[in-house]
């Protein structure tokens, strides 16, 4: 069952926003993926859900490196909306990302200094 758009845009967007602040101010020498986000658009996949036909803001892009990164890339690749990017440890990640906030409806990712994720929901089915 894919869970519903809004509990998807919901939590994406909440985890992304910790993401987007973490890469603009990082705390410590460490690396941050949104693997929530990446199994919900693996999730809406294997339910159907065509990530890469949805429309919206968000595509697939790649940042140029100052000097080799990991694996010696020169580039990251990045999801953006054109106000935010998103960094990602892969193309495909990008990929689903985008398709993922095109889907649930997410236009913007609000970055807020101390928001946190929505507490986990204990009930019977979101959506």
């Amino acid at each position: 069952m894919v869970r519903s758009k809004e509990f998807v845009s919901t939590v994406s967007a909440s985890m992304l926003q910790n993401v987007v602040r973490n890469q603009r101010q990082p705390k410590r020498h460490s690396r941050y993926e949104p693997t929530v986000v990446y199994y919900l658009a693996e999730h809406a996949k294997e339910n159907g859900v065509d990530l890469d036909q949805a429309e919206g803001p968000w595509r697939v892009g790649t940042r140029s490196l100052s000097r080799p990164g990991r694996n010696s890339l020169d580039t990251i690749p990045v999801v953006t909306n054109q106000h935010t990017e998103v960094m990602v440890d892969t193309v495909e990640h990008a990929s689903d990302v985008a398709g993922l906030l095109n889907w649930c409806g997410v236009h913007e990712l609000n970055v807020i200094a101390d928001l946190a994720p929505p507490e986990p929901w204990e009930g019977g089915k979101e959506g």
